[in-house]
């Protein structure tokens, strides 16, 4: 897609800004736009699957259009909720609206800024690392930075990684599996890593340390400026922002599963442990992260060159429609399950004729 393509996803935190501005009913307008009008749209919009050819790769790789659209996304988290915590001083929001422009702003840092943080940390510069955990301390989650790069990608849909979810696991239960066993695996990670260069696991080299105190420092700076209850308003928008991210994890691998050799290891990671979807409007707000077969077979592929490999098993639809159906348990199992089954059978299959 053209570089300008996505810069659509600022639509997302254009919406939320409209909501705190006017208030009323459209506090609840990136909520509709996000989980009524845009899986809607994407049932007719449809998919799009062509991938670029070598010469076009290449430019587009090293045009920096793509990276400047990432970086100036950094301080929109933090103008939104400072923006709303000085209306919200004036006194003039409802309950209603209140949570209608939480939910909104956690639409905006969750849905776009955790998958801009996504990408960032996992680019070779430091500074779009440190890019990339400034938007994660905006959701309170900047372990992510830590245990999906060094955990999640190592191993991706086995019973070891708890951002995979398993076949007959609900998105709830999944959440609490999930969100605790992240934090647990980014403090192993971390204490593994120190004891490496001889460092105790309790050491100011420590980034879980590092995170846990500068995202006190961030809550802190909340109640400073607007009070304690606008603070536990960011805190309560970074859950719901974090529980998106939770339920993005949910749909990219569930029910996947790598084989173990003969030889007790897992079979390497490869495009067919990770759901992909091309549906256009999901792959322009998110930065081609349903291009997610493709990134965890080469995880140091820029977004704007991820490809869809027909191997890959595909997504019904677009991530918001998708994220919908696993809040519904029963419809997902119903709709998901058959899937995994047909694909594993055309696996089995295709791998037969392989062998034969």
């Amino acid at each position: 897609m053209s570089a300008w393509k996505y810069i659509s996803a600022y639509l997302i935190p254009g919406l939320a800004l409209l909501g705190i501005i006017y208030g009323g009913l459209l506090s609840w307008l990136t909520v509709v736009v996000v989980f009524v009008v845009i899986p809607i749209a994407e049932l007719f919009v449809g998919q799009n699957s062509h991938n670029l050819d070598e010469e076009a790769e290449a430019k587009a790789k090293s045009s920096l259009v793509y990276s400047m659209i990432l970086w100036f996304f950094v301080p929109v988290p933090y103008l939104l909720c400072l923006y709303f915590g000085i209306r919200f001083t004036q006194g003039s929001f409802q309950t209603y609206e209140i949570i209608g422009n939480m939910v909104s702003i956690a639409l905006c840092n969750g849905g776009i800024g955790i998958t801009i943080a996504h990408e960032l940390v996992h680019r070779k510069s430091t500074v779009e690392q440190y890019m990339g955990r400034l938007l994660l301390m905006s959701v309170f989650y900047m372990h992510f930075a830590i245990e999906h790069v060094r955990g999640h990608h190592a191993h991706v849909a086995t019973h070891e990684d708890p951002a995979t979810a398993h076949r007959g696991q609900s998105y709830y239960h999944f959440w609490w599996s999930s969100v605790f066993g992240q934090w647990i695996s980014a403090w192993r990670l971390e204490v593994k890593r120190l004891s490496k260069f001889g460092y105790p696991a309790i050491h100011f080299k420590n980034e879980m340390i590092q995170f846990s105190l500068m995202q006190a420092a961030y809550f802190g700076i909340w109640i400073w400026l607007f009070g304690w209850f606008f603070a536990f308003i960011v805190l309560g928008s970074g859950i719901v922002a974090f529980s998106l991210l939770e339920g993005v994890n949910y749909i990219e691998h569930y029910g996947l599963e790598r084989k173990i050799s003969e030889n007790g290891r897992y079979e390497k990671v490869d495009i067919h442990h990770s759901w992909n979807c091309d549906h256009v409007i999901s792959r322009m707000l998110l930065f081609e992260l349903t291009r997610h077969s493709d990134h965890h077979a080469v995880a140091s592929r820029p977004y704007q060159i991820l490809r869809t490999l027909g191997e890959s098993p595909q997504l019904p639809t677009g991530y918001p429609g998708m994220i919908l159906l696993a809040l519904v348990p029963p419809l997902w199992f119903r709709v998901m399950d058959p899937i995994i089954v047909d694909f594993e059978h055309r696996s089995a299959v295709g791998q037969g004729h392989q062998h034969a």
